[in-house]
């Protein structure tokens, strides 16, 4: 895939074809900055920004889908709308593939970076 082109993901739930396509850096900030707040720190005093991640997510779902044209999504049930997340997520959050197994390794780098249960370290 040339890499001014968008990912994209399909997936039929309920007999419903569902696609979303990967946002740009634009569409994503947008959504970012719908999504994050400022709160002050109680010990600190300071301003700190905080990320609704399930607004993000939600925002990123709207702006992304591509089929059906609009969907409610405060009507799905939430196993579905849970699903969906997962698809959207996946879409902008995962390590992007590579044609020379470099995906991999920028996984397994991270893995042992971030002491998750999967590092090899």
């Amino acid at each position: 895939m040339p890499v001014n082109e968008f990912a994209r993901v399909e997936r039929t739930y309920r007999g419903t074809k569902f696609v979303f396509q990967e946002a740009d850096v634009a569409t994503y900030d947008k959504c970012l900055k719908k999504a994050t707040s400022t709160r002050e720190d109680p010990v600190t005093g300071q301003d700190v920004e905080d990320v609704d991640e399930n607004l993000l997510l939600r925002l990123l779902m709207k702006e992304c889908l591509v089929e059906p044209k609009t969907v409610d999504f405060t009507a799905l049930g939430i196993r579905l709308m849970r699903q969906l997340e997962r698809d959207v997520r996946g879409l902008h959050f995962d390590i992007e593939p590579t044609t020379d197994g470099g995906a991999k390794k920028a996984k397994k780098d991270a893995d042992e970076d971030d002491g998750s249960p999967n590092s090899d370290a």
